[in-house]
């Protein structure tokens, strides 16, 4: 039988006391920034259980957001993975992405990446399990995901949108279509497959892109949408609950009214998506249950020390109001509204 590793060989092994050890898995401050990384770095290596005696453990939440986007899908994932945590007695600590590069000098059990993280920084600073959120999974370097099933709920809403008698439907995403091909949640293979599915030769024409969303001023969204409903588009899913907006008010501006000259089915954006006019049709991503289910994952690692399989998370559509059967063919909408204006 393998013997348990305790405080006194890694203060063996670091050359310091068993109370160095002991302060540094508390993350006492008055431990020098380099001797806490010696520390940990031989814990790690050597496999030492570091949990506190209440039975609590560390766990490192790594998040990178641009203060504009601390919001939306970024602002739920964060709270409802810290929430998790919290709720069973164990500790988050946010690691910002970019203090990475100076090395860690906190005690962790195990790592959730909100960011994406490039697996060889993970490898080279943490020698715990990692579970990545809606990211790619490595297990030959212990890196394990938990991806949004975003396909699932827009399957859901093509096909609800085809029974509607919709024929045109367009994707828009104003992450590019490069980022679109990338993503772990698929939200663009699911459109392809279920346009496909119905008979749409060509699904890949059927979108709206632009390169980077920070380039997307709003006068080139409101063309990009007035184009489309000339070429014949009946309605539009929007794939990013912020962006949402930006498509709200380019309708707004364009005098498009939803649904009676447009469907839209929106990314679901938690406390407006039901209170806009009309109330949104959408896609909802379950943070409650990706946050859940990567602590799962994470705890079943660590005490069985087996590995378990990659999880998923479905989406699902909630219809409300903003979709409706395509207009009547008489005058084009965007032709009437330009007189009105």
């Amino acid at each position: 039988m393998m013997k348990r590793i305790n405080g006194r060989d890694v203060a063996l092994a670091a050359g310091c006391s068993q109370a160095t050890v002991s302060r540094v898995i508390k993350s006492d401050p008055r431990i020098s920034r380099e001797t806490r990384k010696r520390v940990l770095d031989v814990a790690r290596k050597l496999g030492y259980d570091m949990r506190s005696s209440s039975g609590g453990w560390g766990v490192g939440v790594i998040v990178c957001f641009d203060p504009n986007d601390i919001n939306g899908y970024y602002a739920k994932i964060l709270a409802s993975v810290c929430k998790e945590i919290f709720q069973r007695g164990l500790h988050p600590e946010l690691i910002w992405q970019k203090s990475l590069q100076e090395g860690c000098t906190r005690s962790f059990r195990g790592i959730i990446d909100l960011y994406g993280t490039p697996d060889e920084e993970l490898v080279s600073l943490f020698q715990v399990p990692v579970v990545r959120i809606n990211g790619s999974a490595n297990h030959l370097n212990h890196i394990w995901s938990v991806n949004s099933d975003s396909a699932f709920g827009i399957v859901a809403g093509v096909r609800h949108l085809l029974r509607n008698g919709h024929r045109d439907i367009r994707f828009v995403s104003l992450e590019g279509i490069l980022n679109e091909k990338k993503k772990a949640t698929h939200r663009w293979d699911g459109f392809l497959n279920a346009m496909r599915g119905a008979g749409i030769s060509d699904p890949e024409t059927h979108a709206i892109f632009f390169h980077n969303q920070m380039e997307t001023d709003q006068n080139r969204l409101e063309r990009a949408i007035r184009k489309a409903v000339r070429e014949g588009c009946t309605a539009l899913i929007c794939v990013n609950a912020v962006h949402t907006l930006k498509v709200n008010a380019a309708l707004h501006s364009l005098h498009l009214r939803i649904p009676d000259d447009i469907s839209l089915i929106d990314w679901e954006y938690d406390r407006v998506s039901e209170y806009l006019d009309p109330p949104r049709t959408t896609v909802m991503t379950d943070y409650a249950k990706l946050a859940s289910e990567a602590q799962d994952l994470l705890t079943e690692i660590l005490k069985t020390g087996e590995l378990p399989p990659d999880r998923t998370v479905q989406t699902k559509l909630i219809i409300r109001k903003s979709t409706a059967p395509p207009p009547e063919k008489t005058e084009h909408p965007t032709s009437r509204n330009r007189r009105s204006g």
